[in-house]
């Protein structure tokens, strides 16, 4: 499945330009497949079950909470923060819906699942589950501070559309309790294997039909260009003494003329007009390859293997890698910055480094670039090692 799953299979039959250019950051979007077992294999009641009962996860892994209640950790949790599963579920019978954050960390498939989407997206992705008792409802009308891609697995709700109280907030600009959200305008049922896009910002809520509802929230945590200033600030400020000065003295008195260093500002601002945005990105990038931690399922078979591995073992990449590939020619090196680790090798092993990477199933002796044999042999082991290719 890990070789299936991707965002184009998350939001298929739209296609990542279609949703790019029409929906992203602009209005929802509904799919409607008809096709109820679509995300049978990323999530079922059984598994909820399990990890609710029997992994001794803690709160806030696990929430529970009611739109016209007001539950608290103490309903369900020990002092420790370690959840009573049998609280839980005895909330839930109640009428509670059950939400676990970041079962991503937890299970492999919706691990696999976060890392195609990270891979398409350059975001980092996150997960939050909810399960929801028939006609009850777990929020009232709010909207995210960020982006949320909700994959319905079984039973059904219902869903309202409302307006966007502010556009495109920050993580800073949270919904608060009385804001008006406007009025409604659209409703509609998500079933199995149906797919919705919210962009952050617009007003929504659920109401769970006559069945229990299981969906998977994903959250998409996009770096706005706001950070990208916020940062180009950053930089120039080390380079121009002038950013550096002080506020004026005394601005702070009664009666200073506040509007008085406008010009001062103005001039400031300027000063960013050539700033580095291939390299600001670049920084920005890094960031997010080295925030993306392994996720290896098998390495230790696959590292105990590596003795019988030869010229005709079918190897591949792991799938959804997000890697930058850098050539010093002075030094005559080449490093790879792939799953928040850096790797340094010999420049002449680019080519095949970047075939490794990018090429999900092949025979060993067939890899492409300059390599010969011995050295296929040798580059495949590595990065095997690292956890970057995986015998098949």
């Amino acid at each position: 499945m890990s070789q299936q799953i991707s965002f184009d299979w998350a939001i298929a039959p739209e296609t990542p330009e279609t949703f790019l250019s029409e929906y992203f950051e602009k209005k929802p979007m509904l799919i409607k497949r008809g096709q109820p077992s679509y995300f049978a294999d990323l999530l079922s009641y059984a598994e909820i079950d399990r990890v609710v009962s029997t992994m001794g996860l803690s709160h806030p892994e696990i929430n529970v909470t009611k739109a016209d209640g007001n539950i608290t950790p103490a309903d369900f949790a020990y002092e420790t923060g370690q959840i009573d599963p049998v609280r839980v579920n005895q909330l839930f019978a109640d009428g509670a819906t059950v939400i676990l954050s970041g079962l991503h960390e937890r299970l492999p498939q919706l691990a696999r699942y976060c890392r195609a989407l990270e891979a398409a997206l350059s975001a980092r992705v996150q997960t939050n589950i909810y399960m929801t008792p028939p006609g009850k409802q777990g929020f009232n009308p709010h909207y995210d501070s960020h982006d949320v891609l909700v994959l319905q697995i079984a039973g059904s709700k219902e869903w309202r559309i409302y307006g966007t109280p502010v556009e495109l907030p920050l993580n800073d600009q949270r919904f608060e309790r009385g804001m008006d959200v406007g009025e409604e305008i659209d409703r509609f049922v998500l079933e199995p294997g149906d797919t919705l896009y919210v962009p952050r910002g617009v007003a929504h809520d659920a109401v769970a039909t006559d069945e229990t509802s299981l969906h998977i929230t994903t959250g998409l945590m996009f770096r706005t260009w706001a950070d990208m200033l916020a940062e180009a600030v950053i930089a120039k400020a080390h380079r121009e003494p002038e950013m550096r000065r002080a506020l004026p003295p005394g601005f702070a008195n009664q009666g200073a003329d506040l509007n008085a260093h406008q010009a001062t500002f103005d001039h400031l601002m300027k000063l960013l007009s050539d700033a580095p945005v291939g390299k600001l990105l670049g920084g920005f990038r890094e960031d997010f390859l080295v925030g993306r931690v392994p996720r290896v399922e098998g390495q230790m078979a696959q590292i105990a293997a590596l003795d019988a591995l030869g010229l005709d073992s079918r190897v591949g990449a792991r799938p959804h890698l997000v890697y930058a590939l850098d050539i010093n020619g002075e030094e005559e090196q080449v490093r790879l910055s792939c799953q928040g680790a850096d790797i340094v090798m010999p420049d002449f092993a680019a080519s095949a480094i970047e075939f490794c990477l990018t090429t999900p199933e092949f025979r060993l002796g067939d890899m492409g670039g300059d390599l010969d044999d011995a050295g296929k042999l040798v580059l495949a082991k590595r990065l095997i090692r690292e956890g970057l290719m995986q015998a098949l």
